[in-house]
């Protein structure tokens, strides 16, 4: 009932804040506009967004972690490092006007590479038997903000494929996988504030989502290798 009600909260302020003088002028903005109205833009934009996002992250991540010796931050912020590294490799190919073929087979390669680290956080979340927990009502924002980002990196995700622009459907694929381990999370935030059943319960649970998760990276990986040849057969 309280997520409901926060829900639908949420939804009467958009509406109310549609038709304020405030909002109106930042719509008429012409970059906002370009933003709201072009798809390829906004597409850019977010390769950007997401880039500076995630070197924050990484360093609260990695200095938090080293100096309180967090096993746990320490293997987010590595996660976090790669994940840069990809975006920022996703951008020179942006910049540069490579081969989006070439460039979307390297980036599957490079989600090979993001399971190294992402694959090291399950299996430490698994055998420590982690568990977070978030106070108040901030888990139901949690819960919200993981099920938007998912919902939003599938919709994206179709979108951007069928623009044709292999480069910004990439960055959205990109953006899925962070949404999976967003899911995985979640869950253990959940299960350490809700559930009954004890520390073998969350065990399993995360060990089978955790394996999901990373199962279906790989499959994304091995989807855009093989995707990114056939369309290269089909342009030669």
């Amino acid at each position: 009932m309280s997520a409901y009600s926060l829900v639908c909260l949420c939804i009467d302020l958009i509406n109310k804040l549609k038709g304020s003088r405030i909002v109106n002028k930042i719509i008429s903005i012409k970059i906002v506009q370009r933003y709201l109205n072009d798809f390829s833009f906004r597409g850019t934009m977010n390769i950007y967004q997401g880039l500076i996002v995630n070197l924050l992250y990484m360093l609260f991540k990695l200095v938090i972690g080293i100096y309180y010796t967090l096993p746990w931050f320490i293997s987010m912020g590595i996660y976090y490092l790669v994940l840069s590294i990809v975006k920022i490799y996703l951008i020179v190919c942006y910049k540069r006007l490579c081969n989006q073929m070439e460039c979307y087979r390297n980036i599957g390669y490079g989600l090979f590479l993001l399971n190294i680290p992402m694959g090291g956080m399950i299996i430490l979340m698994i055998k420590t038997n982690a568990g977070y927990s978030n106070p108040g009502y901030i888990i139901y924002l949690s819960a919200l903000y993981t099920f938007y980002t998912v919902i939003v990196a599938v919709i994206n995700l179709v979108k951007f494929h069928k623009t044709g622009n292999l480069i910004l459907s990439a960055n959205k694929i990109i953006n899925y996988v962070c949404a999976l381990m967003s899911i995985l999370a979640l869950q253990t935030a959940m299960i350490s504030r809700f559930s009954s059943h004890g520390d073998s319960y969350r065990q399993m649970m995360n060990t089978i989502t955790g394996v999901i998760v990373y199962v279906l990276v790989i499959m994304t990986a091995f989807y855009m290798i093989i995707h990114s040849k056939k369309g290269k057969k089909v342009y030669e």
